[in-house]
């Protein structure tokens, strides 16, 4: 089965083989699931919106969906959410003919993501000790390896890889200040970072205006990237002649005041278990999150929300982005047993699929046939979106039939209070949406 919407926010990273997620686990699922969402059960000119970390740029840009039209990437700078460094993006099914808008705050204005338009940056993203067989005292090539710590100066070493001189300002990933240098020396070294530049006072001015620059400081903060001195990666160049003393602000970058006042906060409701954040990277979008997600896209006419378009949550989690959905489809005048045959949900922990379903269902018992069918207990990787009203695959029905035992996934009973606090706020929903 395919769909006109594909909506959701994938789990960023979960753990494999006992490691704690952040600590070896699965850090590239949300790259993963938006790939499967989009390439298998996105109909063509269908839309997919999604929220992720902003590593997914690059695939965004002119990777996996380079030849797509994406219709926004907003960088989150100007409203402020949760702790987690992420973007929400919409892509259509559709030959791309206008460039990726990116949307935001003042990050907006910074953030490039055409290397022509930024510093030209150098980045060592192995560990030291990977490297290790890359080094040795009979290579050829004298190198910096280290840079300055809390307990060392520089380090050198030698290698055979032919590594360019020239005047640059580096640092460590790990941000200490101790590391920031100013050599024309080559480089070379696990997480060390580094920004070519034309002078030796080109680069001393850049390391000023690290130091010193309150709107830089402000646009590493808003963006959540670890580091001031990283932050330089994918920020639009400037001309280094204007910098005196680092507080300068670029003209390049047409910062107003109304830039520089601080991100819309909104105060959560998101709820997460750190246990379950950790094993299984699930993360509830707060419902702010998702209003202000929806509110944009229907703005814009990327989502519409009539009786006949299907939307999915392939990661469904507790119903979050499908309440909201169905609570819209309510108020453009849709039935409630027609909008809810349109959403469709699939989530790997039962007691969220139970959950979701009560959420949905809003006490309606004669249409549970509809949510039982419709939100499925599946690995939204394996899962063949069926949806077939069991939580199997086709395929592993088949299999049943042969005899293969293949255990399913049951929802487990939510604590009744629970489920009453939910038909409580579903009913309060009804009853706002048919005033």
């Amino acid at each position: 089965m395919k769909f006109d919407y594909c909506i959701s926010n994938p789990a960023f990273n979960i753990s494999e083989d006992g490691n704690i997620a952040g600590t070896g686990g699965n850090t590239t699922l949300y790259k993963t699931a938006t790939r499967n969402d989009f390439d298998n059960i996105l109909k063509d000119n269908g839309v997919i919106v999604n929220i992720t970390l902003k590593g997914i740029i690059p695939d965004l840009i002119a990777g996996h969906f380079k030849n797509y039209q994406i219709n926004f990437i907003h960088l989150m700078d100007n409203v402020d959410f949760w702790s987690y460094n992420t973007c929400f993006f919409s892509i259509t099914k559709s030959q791309r003919i206008d460039p990726p808008n990116i949307v935001g705050g003042m990050a907006a204005k910074i953030y490039s993501y055409d290397p022509t338009e930024c510093f030209d940056f150098t980045y060592y993203s192995g560990s030291n000790n990977g490297m290790d067989h890359q080094f040795g005292d009979c290579k050829k090539n004298k190198v910096i390896r280290q840079l300055p710590s809390r307990n060392e100066g520089i380090r050198y070493d030698y290698t055979d890889k032919n590594i360019s001189s020239g005047w640059k300002f580096a640092f460590s990933v790990l941000e200490s200040k101790k590391s920031y240098t100013v050599t024309n020396e080559p480089i070379y070294g696990g997480t060390i970072c580094y920004v070519s530049t034309q002078t030796e006072s080109d680069a001393n001015k850049l390391k000023l205006f690290v130091e010193n620059n309150d709107v830089f400081s402000k646009y590493v903060s808003r963006m959540k990237i670890k580091g001031l001195s990283f932050g330089l990666r994918n920020i639009r160049k400037f001309d280094l002649r204007q910098i005196i003393t680092g507080k300068e602000i670029p003209t390049e970058w047409r910062i107003t005041a109304t830039d520089l006042e601080p991100p819309q906060h909104f105060a959560s409701s998101n709820n997460t278990n750190e246990i379950r954040v950790k094993k299984i990277g699930e993360v509830f979008t707060p419902t702010e999150l998702v209003n202000y997600i929806l509110n944009m896209c229907e703005k814009l006419n990327i989502v519409q929300f009539d009786n006949t378009k299907t939307f999915i949550d392939s990661m469904c989690g507790n119903g979050q982005f499908l309440f909201e959905i169905l609570s819209r489809k309510l108020k453009h005048g849709i039935d409630f047993e027609t909008a809810l045959t349109t959403i469709y949900g699939v989530d790997l922990m039962p007691d969220n699929v139970e959950l979701c379903r009560e959420r949905l269902l809003c006490g309606q018992e004669h249409l549970r046939h509809i949510v039982v069918k419709n939100i499925v207990c599946h690995d939204a990787l394996t899962y063949d979106y069926s949806f077939n009203g069991t939580n199997f695959t086709d395929k592993e029905l088949a299999l049943q039939r042969l005899g293969v035992d293949i255990p399913e996934k049951k929802p487990k009973k939510v604590v009744e209070a629970k489920k009453k606090a939910t038909i409580i706020e579903t009913n309060f929903f009804m009853e706002e949406a048919n005033d």
